[in-house]
Parts: structure tokens; sequence; C-alpha cells
């Protein structure tokens, strides 16, 4: 029996160690920690896919697998989706030492290495939010109590910020430097995320994330001001095709909205009196739903009296023009002249009114 065991415990050593694998070892700060790690990647087409579970089991875990190039990943503790550890996947070994739900360290290769440099720089903003989640519920609802988690955050940030700068100038070449500034790409400013992504150099530019943060930079450009909005085409409630080019209007109005969306609904009598006061005078609304179901919709419609062109794919947040105009939360709103020229975002009430006169008055 000693031998059988023997024999397991080296297939399982050699299995590990094969050069055609990865083997990720955990260990918990805590040594009596149990709990679940699960590890996604980034396949074709950008699909995230799970490849592998282990369980912590007296604060330790292991995870193996084999990928056939370097492969961008994610380690979640306990399925946090928005808790999700980088790493760059190779068929090495690699070590990983968390504390709770904060991952203190993932190191392995000379990518990944570079990338636990970045994971650091986040570590004090990963103990605040453990904290604030420790506390009871009445009091992470309390605007109190989140404004003191949200001003330690903002306290915390700029050196953050500067550090992961410092590692950026220092390996503008590194797959890991793009890689990292995916993360929270569409939380960055334009200007930021170019500043980004015009620092980063040879192989640094040449893998997926990189490409992402281009795609990234080229959708803000085409939405800012100035710009020619995108075009695009949906179903109206009776089953016509409009598109956004085709409708005649001095100033047009593309506002994101929902039956579900209590701001959106509050909104409308608000731009119901702008429509019928400007309407005739050269004023367009184009209504974009994101809802998913067509009686809730058209019901909303009807209730409100929302009288000017309605659209949706009834996709919710899978709407092409979601994802043309980087709509992030509704209502919202942009503004365009009568070349579909962007004018502005999001303005509302009397500023919108304002700029709406301004349109139409102007030759």
């Amino acid at each position: 029996m000693m031998r059988f065991l023997t024999l397991i415990s080296l297939a399982v050593l050699l299995f590990s160690c094969s050069p055609n694998l990865y083997t990720i070892k955990g260990k918990c700060v805590d040594p009596t920690a149990e709990g679940k790690v699960t590890l996604i990647v980034r396949g074709e087409n950008n699909r995230i896919d799970t490849v592998a579970k282990s369980s912590i089991i007296n604060g330790r875990f292991i995870i193996t697998g084999s990928v056939p190039s370097v492969t961008e990943g994610y380690l979640l503790i306990n399925d946090r989706m928005k808790d999700y550890i980088p790493v760059l996947l190779e068929n090495k070994n690699y070590k990983m030492v968390i504390d709770g739900n904060v991952v203190l360290s993932l190191t392995g290769t000379k990518e990944q290495n570079i990338l636990d440099k970045y994971i650091r720089t986040r570590i004090d903003q990963a103990r605040i939010l453990e904290e604030f989640r420790a506390r009871p519920l009445d009091e992470r609802r309390n605007d109190s109590i989140k404004k003191i988690y949200q001003k330690l955050d903002n306290q915390i940030v700029p050196k953050a910020k500067k550090e992961q700068s410092e590692i950026l100038e220092k390996y503008p070449d590194s797959y890991a430097s793009a890689f990292f500034h995916t993360l929270d790409m569409k939380s960055i400013p334009l200007d930021e995320l170019k500043s980004q992504y015009d620092k980063l150099t040879g192989a640094g530019r040449d893998n997926p994330s990189a490409e992402r943060i281009s795609d990234r930079i080229e959708l803000l450009q085409s939405v800012e001001k100035g710009a020619i909005a995108p075009d695009f085409s949906m179903s109206t409630p009776a089953g016509d095709t409009l598109s956004l080019h085709s409708i005649p209007a001095k100033v047009k109005i593309i506002d994101f909205w929902a039956s579900w969306c209590y701001p959106c609904r509050k909104e409308n009598p608000f731009m119901l009196n702008l429509y019928e006061k400007y309407h005739k005078k050269g004023l367009e609304i184009i209504g974009i739903s994101l809802d998913d179901d067509y009686t809730k919709w058209t019901n909303a419609i009807k209730k409100d009296g929302l009288t000017w062109p309605q659209v949706s794919e009834l996709k919710k947040w899978r709407c092409t023009a979601v994802q043309l105009y980087d709509v992030k939360m509704v209502p919202h709103t942009v503004i365009l002249n009568s070349k579909n020229e962007i004018v502005a975002i999001n303005v509302k009430g009397e500023e919108l009114e304002k700029l709406i006169l301004k349109i139409l008055n102007s030759k």
C-alpha cells in the first residue's frame, strides 16, 4: 500500500513539474484558510473561459494545466469576479500568496514578476475594500461611512498611479505593462489611456493587450466632442429599420434609456417639454432602449407619452449602439448638430435647453 501511495505522489510531482504544463502553487497567510480558486483565461475573440478550479485546504492550493503560448488569465478567489488577479500564463511554475481575499504576490516568470510589481501597487486599495466589505450591510449603506472609505481610497490612488507610471517607464517593452493597463481601461479618460499606450514599445506593443488598448482609444476618439457620431440602424416598435444619419434635424439628441431605469423615466417629462417646444424648429430625439422585453419597452413609451422615434435591439447592455457610444449607465445623452457632429454628452436641464437654442440659432 505504501509503495502504491509513493507511486501516486511521484506521478503528481512529475506532472506538476512537466515542461509542458503550468503550475500555480498558492499559500494563504492563514494556515487554516478554506475556499476555492478559479482560473479563467482570455481565448479567441476575447472569449473568457473557465479552465481550472482548486479548493483551498489548510491554507494551500494548486492549479495545473497547459497553454499553447503566453495566455492572459485571471484568478478568482471564492468566485469574486470584481477582484480578479491577472496572470500571464506560460508553462512554468508560479507561486501565489493570499491574505484573506487580498493577493500579496503572484510570481513565476519574467513577465509575471513585472506584473506582480503592478499588482503590489493595488494592495492598499484592496485592503480598504476588504475592510469596507467586512462591515455589516447597514453600515455599508450608510453614506457617511461610504464617504470615509472613499476619502481613504482617494488618498491612496495618486500614490498607486505614480508607482504604476514608474513601472511602465522602466518596462515599456513588457507584455505585462500592456496587460495591466487593460484591467481598468474602461474607466480611464482618453488622454490618460493614450499617454499609457504611447509609452509602450517593442513587445509591449506587439501583443493582444496592446491591441485592445488601441481599439479602446479608437472607440473613445470616435465618440468624443467634434467627432462624427457613429451611424447605426435599429428596429422601431413597428418593426421598421431606422438609422441615425437618415434622420434630418438641426439638433439631434440620442437618448439612451430603459423602462426599468427610474432616473430615465423621471427625466422624460422634461424631455417631452423640450420636444414640444423645439421639434418644429429642428429638434429631433432618438430614443434607444436598453430593454430586453418588447412589452415593457412599448408600455413605457405609451405610459410616458413619448412621441419621438424609438429603437431597440432588446439586448440590454449588449446593444450595438451601447457598445458604439461606450454607454456605461443610463440615462445617457449625446447631442449632435445637423452634420451629425457630436457637440456634447450628458448635458441636462437648463444647460441642455440653452445648448439646443444655441445650435438652432447658429447659421
